[in-house]
């Protein structure tokens, strides 16, 4: 049975937050693995501005060449509809049935899923590895956690165990102030994106072209 780490996201397009989200998870809970995985159809984001799956996902599979314990996965653009986590999980556990799958997620998210479709019923479907971002820590996580779900056991630092008998992690992370609409933003103002997505993503960002312009918005003359 291989320890697998799911970290979803409109990737739109990922930066360097995003990796540093899937090393850490991988790192902290011994995952074998980190799929990232762009969504389909976002449901929580408007479609206007999101730059076509096929792009983001290359943008993906660019960005984990070479990063131990990192794959991209295109799982999401063979589904119709809406990407709701709780789909997803339950389509990989039928794809993935031996494996033991954890859903990577900030600590936001995790505050918001039940406002999210479903989205209590996670914890019965996998584990859930929440990165903490500034302003939370294990402690409120944990009790939201057994506010939330009642019967949880505490099982070690940073991990509890819900009665479904999955657990929960929270792992540390480095503060790193960057988001997709920065990036976009930049990109659109033709500034260096260097160290805020990775390399490889940046050549072909740089090079650009209709797609992105139709998303972003069209870039300044350089």
């Amino acid at each position: 049975m291989a320890k697998i780490g799911i970290l979803g996201g409109s990737f739109n397009p990922i930066h360097a937050g995003h990796m540093r989200m899937a090393v850490e998870a991988r790192e902290t809970v011994g995952l074998e693995r980190v799929l990232l995985m762009p969504a389909g159809e976002p449901p929580h984001k408007p479609a206007q501005g999101m730059l076509p799956f096929a792009h983001r996902l290359r943008l993906v599979e660019l960005a984990v060449r070479g990063v131990t314990g990192l794959s991209a996965s295109g799982f999401e653009g063979t589904r119709s509809g809406p990407s709701y986590s709780v789909d997803t999980l339950l389509a990989l556990r039928e794809k993935m049935p031996g494996d033991e799958l954890h859903f990577i997620m900030g600590s936001e998210s995790f505050l918001a899923l039940p406002k999210w479709n479903r989205g209590l019923e996670l914890p019965h479907l996998c584990s859930i590895a929440v990165v903490l971002r500034p302003g939370a820590d294990s402690a409120s996580i944990a009790a939201f956690a057994e506010t939330t779900w009642p019967g949880m056991e505490r099982a070690g630092h940073g991990r509890m165990r819900f009665a479904s008998g999955t657990s929960l992690f929270t792992v540390d992370m480095p503060v790193l102030e960057v988001s997709s609409t920065d990036i976009r933003r930049r990109w659109c103002e033709r500034r260096c994106l260097a160290m805020l997505v990775p390399s490889a993503a940046e050549e072909i960002l740089e090079r650009g072209g209709s797609a992105y312009e139709q998303a972003w918005g069209q870039r300044v003359e350089s």
